[in-house]
């Protein structure tokens, strides 16, 4: 019985030490994935063990799939109106308001024109030189007022026109007196400078781009001026000595009359034709044509 009692005692002394020695860590098992976050009941879920991750296959109610389907409807459709929107071809949309440039620049000849009761010898007298007569105008600040589209504007500037009028004959113009001359043949050149400030003011219109040719344009308008100067010029040949006076030689106070233009690519021409007679109370116009610039 002894025997017995010892037997027993080793071996729960041996069972208690097994107990309390720990295990070799290449023995230990892996930690437990974290539980899963609970599944929306409305939802069928399928759940596949692979290995020691879980994947969870959660099918959604048609509602949901329904919801989603109207939201990228509603997102399509506000991208494609914003492109539609950026999209539009800028030649449709309406243009307004006006643009101002700094200046543009008129250059051309003068041909003085007469009317038909004019006497036959002052016609003869005053006949001019064109390509000796000259004209420039330069317009600061030329706006163009957009008329609800980039087709059709308004063209208008602050002018300062520049005239030469030089004659074929050897004449002297007596100041204050209008056109009252002398023929001289020491007279080599002859020829007046008058100077306005003007305001154009003209509709214009303008194509697209036309291949091979650009854009064409062509305008019709007119234009209003006040004389700001006046001066005779006359060379001499035999002292070879040029005069210059700055007097009133009877040139019109008011100058007025019609303008047109026309542009094809880059081939710009004018043409401005006075109502206002150029000389106060005789029936002389000038007719200026050239080409013109814009910066």
């Amino acid at each position: 019985m002894k025997k017995l009692i010892l037997v027993f005692i080793l071996f729960s002394a041996m069972h208690l030490t097994a107990q309390e020695t720990v295990p070799p860590l290449e023995n230990l098992a892996p930690p437990l994935p974290p539980t899963p976050p609970p599944v929306n009941v409305e939802h069928d879920t399928v759940k596949i063990k692979l290995g020691d991750r879980d994947i969870l296959i959660i099918e959604r109610d048609q509602k949901d799939k329904k919801n989603e389907v109207d939201e990228e409807d509603e997102m399509d459709e506000t991208d494609l109106d914003k492109s539609n929107k950026e999209n539009i071809n800028p030649e449709k949309k309406k243009k307004r308001g006006a643009r101002v440039g700094f200046l543009d620049i008129d250059l051309g000849i003068n041909v003085l024109l007469h009317d038909k009761s004019q006497a036959k010898n002052l016609v003869d007298d005053l006949e001019n030189k064109p390509f000796s007569s000259w004209s420039t105008t330069l317009n600061f600040l030329p706006t163009t007022i957009y008329l609800g589209t980039k087709h059709l504007m308004l063209l208008t500037s602050f002018g300062y026109h520049i005239e030469e009028m030089t004659f074929k004959n050897k004449i002297s113009f007596t100041p204050n007196i209008i056109l009252d001359y002398t023929k001289d043949d020491n007279i080599k050149r002859s020829s007046f400078s008058i100077q306005h400030l003007q305001v154009p003011l003209m509709l214009y219109t303008q194509s697209n781009r036309i291949k091979g040719l650009g854009k064409v344009g062509i305008g019709f308008g007119g234009y209003a001026g006040i004389l700001v100067y006046q001066e005779s010029n006359v060379k001499k040949s035999d002292i070879n000595q040029k005069i210059e006076t700055v007097e009133d030689f009877g040139f019109n106070k008011y100058r007025y009359g019609i303008t047109g233009r026309i542009d094809i690519g880059a081939i710009k021409l004018f043409a401005n034709y006075d109502l206002s007679d150029t000389w106060k109370e005789n029936q002389f116009q000038t007719l200026e044509c050239g080409i013109w610039f814009d910066f």
